[in-house]
Formats: C-alpha cells, sequence, structure tokens
C-alpha cells in the first residue's frame, strides 16, 4: 500500500499602496500707493502810490505912487 500525499499550497499576497499629495498654495498681495499732493500758493501784492502835489503861490503886489 503507498500513499502519496502531496498538498501545495502557495499564497502570494501584494500589497502596494501608492499615496501622491500635492499641495500648491500661491498667495501674491500687491499693494501700490502712490499720493501725489501739489499744493502752489502764490500772493503777489503791488501797491504803486504816486502822490504829486504842487503848490504854486504867485503874489505880484505893484504899487505905484505918483506925487506931484
Amino acid at each position: 500500500t503507498t500513499t502519496e500525499t502531496t498538498t501545495t499550497t502557495t499564497e502570494t499576497t501584494t500589497t502596494t499602496t501608492e499615496t501622491t499629495t500635492t499641495t500648491t498654495e500661491t498667495t501674491t498681495t500687491t499693494t501700490e500707493t502712490t499720493t501725489t499732493t501739489t499744493e502752489t500758493t502764490t500772493t503777489t501784492t503791488e501797491t504803486t502810490t504816486t502822490t504829486t502835489e504842487t503848490t504854486t503861490t504867485t503874489t505880484e503886489t505893484t504899487t505905484t505912487t505918483t506925487e506931484t
């Protein structure tokens, strides 16, 4: 009596876990402030006063006396 028992067990477990995480965050803040203030004040005061006073007084007295 020959009894031959052959048992072959082949177990293959393959686990592949691939995780790819890509996070891209871009924050751009541009603040440009241009303030131009131009104030011009021009005050011109010109005063010209011309006073011409002419007083002419002429007194002429002629006295003629003739006595005879």
